[in-house]
């Protein structure tokens, strides 16, 4: 028979694991992202980039349709009139949103009066060797052009006239027709435009969310909290909680800003050419964009953690900004051979490839060769950086070298 001495209680029986421990890294990938989206810098920083967005494309589109009127003041003269006449004419055949409204005057000093009363934008006189234009600051390029082309076409049918041909007969076999073998004159416009969206969206999304990695380590690491965090959370689960949390925060913000700017294309009243393309595209560059920012971010951690000071970073970092303005260079200005070459290069075929897809057709087997190599690029880096990462980051007493890391043991 036993017994139970009195003010003493039986032992607790242990109850059972509820699981909430049971995967570190899912905390910290919690904590990275809930301190961020509470961020009112943060917040306020992603709605100004959405509102530039929409603005952009509204304004852009506004811009496109948006028809340029000028007022054209000229003494009233047969020739100068049929000049105003024939630009008008030239502008609608070529599509072009420029309308010039005559104003006939008594001399050109009249003209010049009215110019200077800001009632009349140009002045149009006619010269020996042509007509001159005057402007009260600047003349548009534009409309400087299109007189130029109307007054080349009005002398060329004018001296047919006095030598008894035909327009025609003037300028046969002057006629030069555009032809690419690759892509279009619209489409090669597009892809520059949206190359260097791709290639700023990407810089932007890696530096404000890539570079917090280092800094986060690095300042872990100098207060030496990190030691308190090994010991309830293993160093590698710590790794990929930071990585995987602002991995998710840039994926989110990215898609947030890629699926706003798609929707406002798609909503403006003028049909965009090769919309399609855009929206097959998007996707490639999202794919991409993960397997590139994979491999910054567990270059970051690693820099972090060999780091010893918030100061070794401006050091360390440099190559790694050096990539990234190589990115941002390649969507402004890569062509040819040189964009095919740095689309099978990781990170900067985040950026390069779908140019490539924009701007020409390209088989399907490249760009899934092409992020093939990224993801095999992304997966070898993420091994190096968390062995680097696991062995540096208890490490005090100066800034390490890759070298150094590499050979530290566990």
């Amino acid at each position: 028979m036993s017994t139970t001495k009195l003010g003493t209680r039986p032992a607790p029986t242990p109850t059972p694991s509820t699981g909430k421990n049971d995967a570190p890294w899912l905390i910290v990938t919690l904590r990275e992202v809930t301190v961020k989206i509470r961020d009112k810098s943060f917040i306020i920083s992603t709605l100004i980039t959405l509102a530039l967005i929409v603005g952009s494309v509204v304004f852009s589109g506004i811009m496109a349709d948006k028809t340029t009127t000028s007022t054209i003041a000229f003494a009233e003269n047969s020739s100068t009139a049929a000049l105003v006449t024939s630009a008008n004419q030239l502008a609608l055949d070529d599509e072009k949103n420029i309308e010039l409204i005559a104003n006939p005057v008594a001399d050109e000093d009249a003209g010049l009066q009215l110019l200077r009363d800001k009632e009349a934008d140009l002045v149009l006189t006619p010269t020996p060797e042509g007509f001159s234009i005057t402007g009260l600051s600047e003349v548009p390029a534009n409309i400087q052009t299109l007189f130029a082309d109307a007054a080349e076409t009005q002398a060329l049918d004018s001296n047919a006239i006095k030598l008894g041909v035909t327009l025609e007969d003037l300028t046969a076999g002057s006629t030069v027709t555009q032809v690419l073998l690759e892509g279009s004159q619209e489409r090669n416009s597009m892809a520059m435009v949206m190359g260097f969206i791709f290639s700023f969206l990407f810089y932007m999304s890696a530096m404000i969310f890539g570079m917090p990695i280092a800094n986060s380590v690095v300042e872990e690491k100098q207060n030496r909290v990190v030691e308190i965090l090994a010991t309830a959370i293993p160093i590698r689960q710590l790794l990929a909680g930071k990585i995987l949390g602002n991995l998710i925060l840039a994926m989110g913000q990215l898609c947030l800003f890629v699926g706003i700017g798609l929707l406002a294309l798609n909503m403006m009243p003028t049909e965009i050419p090769f919309i399609s393309v855009v929206f097959a595209t998007a996707g490639w560059f999202l794919a991409f964009f993960l397997a590139g920012f994979l491999i910054l971010a567990a270059v970051w951690a690693a820099l972090g953690a060999m780091a010893s000071r918030t100061e070794d970073l401006q050091q360390s970092t440099g190559p790694v900004i050096m990539v990234l303005v190589a990115v941002l260079f390649t969507g402004i200005y890569a062509k040819g051979t040189l964009l095919v070459v740095a689309s099978y290069v990781p990170v900067i075929s985040s950026v390069a490839m779908p140019i490539r897809l924009l701007s020409t057709d390209v088989p399907l087997w490249e760009p899934i060769a092409s992020l093939g190599v990224a993801i095999a690029a992304a997966w070898v880096m993420v091994l190096i950086g968390e062995r680097i990462y696991r062995r540096a980051i208890m490490q005090t007493g100066g800034a390490l070298s890759w070298r150094k890391a590499l050979k530290l043991e566990d």
